[in-house]
């Protein structure tokens, strides 16, 4: 709701600081508090946009989980929990549909979980990703979304699919992101 809010002031009160800061015999006070005017929307919104942003996840922590994971399967039964770095995604995208998910990328581990948790956060064009494997677990905390997928294995490789509902936006230019370390996520346009 205050998000709302100070959009709706930047639209109504933009035009009349303009109005004041160049219009035809306007008063120093005027044109004074017009630019404080400015100044104080501007900082307000890079507070939002500041209060906003999650917390670093600090080293040797994750999130708290939403639901019991997974029992570990007879194909790794020495699952070892670890926090793996994306290493590349490809969208999957339809013409007029937006991105309807994405394929998540990593180095596999020699003994690689059958299950991986991925929290995601949408923001404007930005998918912040954070991956754990084992029995560690995101909760759905801050406007994060966690789901516990199976991960595919191939030439040392783990990969894992996650299918965005609702999708995002058609027409966009979607950049994803490591959670953890703020980097971006080079996309990976050739199947597999």
């Amino acid at each position: 709701m205050f998000a709302f809010l100070l959009g709706l002031s930047w639209l109504v009160l933009t035009p009349v600081c303009i109005w004041r800061l160049f219009g035809r015999e306007q008063s120093r006070l005027a044109r004074v508090t017009g630019v404080l005017t400015l100044a104080a929307l501007e900082a307000t919104t890079l507070t939002v946009g500041w209060m906003e942003q999650p917390p670093p996840d600090l080293p040797g922590t994750a999130p708290v989980a939403a639901a019991p994971a997974p029992a570990a399967s007879p194909r790794s039964p020495a699952c070892a929990t670890r926090t793996p770095a994306p290493e590349s995604v490809r969208l999957s995208q339809r013409r007029h549909q937006g991105v309807r998910g994405l394929t998540i990328y990593w180095t596999a581990s020699p003994q690689q979980c059958e299950t991986a948790t991925v929290t995601f956060q949408r923001a404007g064009r930005r998918v912040r990703i954070w991956l754990d494997e084992g029995a560690a677990g995101g909760g759905d905390v801050q406007g994060r979304e966690s789901r516990t997928l199976p991960v595919r294995v191939s030439e040392g490789r783990a990969a894992l699919d996650l299918a965005l509902m609702p999708p995002l936006r058609p027409g966009q230019r979607y950049v994803a992101v490591d959670g953890r370390t703020g980097h971006h996520i080079p996309e990976r346009r050739s199947a597999g």
